[in-house]
């Protein structure tokens, strides 16, 4: 893998002028085949549908996607029989394992291309999507319940600290905020999703830090997994619908607008967008993440974590990421272009402004696929 990082950006509405179908189930039309009773989907339906073409990418991956660089560039990145998969190489874990079949062709599941691929290219489909206004902030932990420890902190005042930060940035940019706790004091973890679940139009961001045996470091961000998967954090495969899985497309895209914003911002090592059934992620009727703002047992980490700036970088990351999500569940298709149209090369008319989620390292943006088709894979 290089070390140089594009992160995902999502560059909202190139808007058409005239009329487009409603989204639709795509995906439903696409021949399947099952591997381990799993239903797969040619990675070729998938770069058509995009309208996207090969790319020649790093060794060992394959890579499908407009361009690799420059403006507009959107590209997705796999190797065959792994989880981890990249969208501007911004890291994600797929609920099931990319396939490659006898002819060579790569595979993947059709849960990830609902779940996890065409809510982040294209997040203005998501139809349950609301106008958020008030941020419920949970710092993990509290009380006798320290969290993590290492010689110079508790988990549970660090989460806290963050959390008090985030929460004077999201004032000022006029959200209502909503602290599950504003002191040092335990809560079980159903009364904090109660909390959260008294509140509308709201999303629920729990604040964590990591701890491991080894050398582990960076920045990893949790969102609910989908029915009928399992993962590491979900062992337990699971038939039946959580409150939390109705809102399965907007947990992804808010976890990303966060997670790429942090990773672009810090230069931490990107440990993932993941999937688990953590307590606080099961219940909420709101769009919910569990964020780790990096590895407490990792020396060199901890250190950054225990001073007052890097906590409110960690703070404006959330916060930057957050009003990242809320102007792109805000622009949705079929609304009037804000400056007069030009011409793609295929001859669509597009909007020239558009609403985005973030910027790159390189200054690249990731267009959203209003020259695919229109309908929902």
């Amino acid at each position: 893998m290089p070390k140089y990082r594009t992160i995902l950006v999502i560059l909202l509405l190139s808007l058409l002028w005239t009329a487009m179908p409603a989204p639709a189930s795509a995906a439903s039309a696409w021949p399947e085949t099952s591997i381990g009773g799993v239903p797969y989907i040619e990675v070729e339906r998938l770069r058509a549908f995009y309208k996207f073409k090969n790319l020649q990418g790093d060794r060992g991956y394959y890579t499908i996607g407009s361009a690799l660089s420059g403006k507009g560039s959107r590209f997705l990145k796999m190797k065959a029989d792994s989880q981890t998969f990249y969208i501007n190489n911004v890291h994600f874990e797929l609920s099931h394992p990319v396939k490659r079949n006898a002819q060579g062709e790569y595979l993947i599941s059709k849960l990830d291309i609902v779940k996890v691929i065409d809510p982040v290219l294209r997040p203005q489909y998501i139809k349950n999507a609301e106008n958020i206004q008030t941020v419920i902030i949970d710092p993990g932990h509290g009380g006798h319940d320290a969290g993590a420890t290492n010689s110079a902190a508790h988990e549970a005042d660090l989460n806290l600290k963050v959390a008090k930060k985030l929460k004077a940035l999201l004032i000022r940019a006029g959200f209502k905020v909503v602290m599950t706790r504003e002191a040092d004091i335990f809560l079980t973890l159903q009364e904090r999703v109660n909390i959260a679940n008294k509140y509308e139009n709201a999303i629920f961001i729990s604040i964590h830090h990591n701890s491991s045996r080894g050398s582990s470091k960076g920045i990893e961000t949790f969102t609910l997994a989908p029915k009928g998967t399992t993962s590491p954090y979900a062992r337990t495969l699971r038939d039946q619908n959580l409150v939390g899985n109705a809102q399965d497309s907007t947990n992804i895209a808010l976890a990303t607008a966060i997670h790429s914003a942090a990773i672009l911002r810090t230069g931490a090592e990107d440990r993932g967008i993941k999937r688990a059934r953590f307590s606080v992620l099961c219940s909420p009727k709101h769009p919910a993440i569990l964020f780790e703002g990096g590895f407490m047992s990792n020396p060199e980490e901890a250190r950054l974590l225990n001073t007052d700036e890097y906590q409110q970088k960690l703070a404006e990351c959330i916060s930057v990421g957050i009003k990242n999500y809320k102007a792109a569940m805000g622009a949705k298709p079929g609304a009037a272009p804000v400056q007069p149209a030009a011409s793609t090369s295929g001859g669509t008319r597009t909007s020239s402004s558009s609403r985005r989620i973030g910027t790159s390292t390189r200054g690249q943006v990731i267009r959203s696929a209003t020259s695919a088709s229109r309908t929902r894979p």
